[in-house]
C-alpha cells in the first residue's frame, strides 16, 4: 500500500512539475519610470507556445495602492502577473483597468475578482465580455489549447464607472477616458499624469500590423490624432514595443486608413477579395509583422461591412 500511494505521489509531483514548466508564461517585466512596469506580450499571434499572452501588460505601484492594466488571455496568466507583483511590492493591488474585451486583455479577470480587486472596464465592453466570452474561450481553447486555460471562467461584471474617471494611488495619480467606437465599443486609455505615460490599450500597435475586428475606422483614426497631440513621454501600445517617438503612432493610422481605403474601393468598384489579393499589400506596410495574415482576414469583413453602408 505504502509502494502505491508512493508511486501515485511521484506521478502526481511528475505531472504538476510537467505542467508548470510547459505552460509556464516566462514573463519578464521592465520599470519605464519610478513605479511604472511593464510585461511585454509576444508580439504574433496567438499559437500553444505563447498561450495567448501576445498583449501588453501593465501595473503601477503607488503608495496607496496598485493599478494593473489588462488582465491577460486566461487565470494562469493573471497568477502569474500577480505573482511578479507581490515579488515587487506588498501593496494591496485595488484596481484592474481593462482597456477592452478581446480575450488576450480580459480573460484573466477572475482571478482579480476572487482578490476583491475593483474592475474598472467600459459598460459597452462589459456587455460585449459576458454576451461572447464563452464562446470566445471555447474557441481560444479550441486553437492553443485548454491546458493554458485551466480555472479561467467568464464572471459577471459590476458596471458603475463614469468616464473620465480619476484615481489617486497616492504617489501616481490616474486619468482614465473612454474612446467609444475606436479599435472597439469602448477603449480605455489609461494616463500616469506625474509620470507622463500613457497606457492606449489597442488603439495603438506598434511594429504589427492592427487588427479591426469591431472598429469604426474614421473614429480610431481621429483618436490616434488626439494620442498624438496630448502631452507623454511614454506610450505603452497594446501589442509591441514601448513607444517614446510619437510619428510611431502613425504606423496603426496609417495601415487602418489604406486598408480602408482599399476595401472602399473594391466595393465601389464591385471586386471580390480574391481580386484584391491578387494586386498584393502595397510596399509601404509589407514590413508590418503579420502584415499578409491581417491583410487576408480583416479585408474581406471591411468589404462586407462598407457594402451594407
Amino acid at each position: 500500500m505504502n509502494y502505491i500511494i508512493i508511486v501515485i505521489a511521484l506521478i502526481v509531483f511528475f505531472i504538476e512539475n510537467t505542467f508548470a514548466e510547459n505552460f509556464n508564461y516566462n514573463l519578464k517585466y521592465v520599470e519605464l519610470a519610478d513605479g511604472i512596469f511593464v510585461i511585454e506580450g509576444d508580439n504574433t499571434r496567438l499559437n500553444s507556445i505563447n498561450g495567448g499572452a501576445i498583449s501588453n501588460t501593465s501595473f503601477i505601484i503607488g503608495s496607496k495602492g496598485i493599478l494593473v492594466i489588462d488582465a491577460g488571455p486566461s487565470a494562469l496568466y493573471a497568477e502569474q502577473v500577480i505573482s511578479i507583483i507581490r515579488s515587487i511590492s506588498s501593496i494591496p493591488i485595488k484596481y484592474l483597468v481593462i482597456t477592452h474585451h478581446h480575450p488576450d486583455h480580459s480573460f484573466g479577470i477572475s482571478i482579480y475578482q476572487e482578490l476583491g480587486v475593483e474592475i474598472i472596464m467600459s459598460s459597452s465592453e462589459i456587455l460585449r465580455y459576458e454576451k461572447y466570452g464563452k464562446r470566445l474561450l471555447r474557441q481560444m481553447k479550441n486553437l492553443i489549447g485548454e491546458e493554458w486555460f485551466l480555472n479561467t471562467k467568464i464572471v459577471d461584471i459590476e458596471n458603475n464607472k463614469v468616464f473620465p474617471l480619476k484615481i489617486n494611488l497616492g504617489n501616481h495619480q490616474i486619468g482614465i477616458r473612454e474612446y467609444k467606437n475606436g479599435h472597439s465599443e469602448g477603449d480605455l486609455v489609461v494616463v500616469d499624469i506625474d509620470e507622463e505615460v500613457v497606457f492606449s490599450g489597442d488603439l495603438i500597435f506598434n511594429k504589427r500590423a492592427p487588427t479591426i475586428p469591431h472598429a469604426n475606422i474614421d473614429n480610431w483614426s481621429k483618436y490616434i490624432d488626439i494620442l498624438h497631440n496630448n502631452k507623454w513621454k511614454i506610450l505603452v501600445p497594446g501589442h509591441g514595443p514601448i513607444i517614446r517617438d510619437k510619428e510611431e503612432l502613425y504606423m496603426t493610422k496609417n495601415w487602418i486608413n489604406y486598408i480602408s481605403k482599399i476595401a472602399k474601393e473594391a466595393v465601389e468598384k464591385g471586386l471580390s477579395p480574391a481580386e484584391v489579393f491578387d494586386k498584393g499589400i502595397s510596399d509601404q506596410y509589407k514590413s508590418y509583422h503579420l502584415a499578409q495574415e491581417v491583410w487576408n482576414r480583416d479585408l474581406p469583413l471591411l468589404m462586407k461591412k462598407y457594402e451594407y453602408q
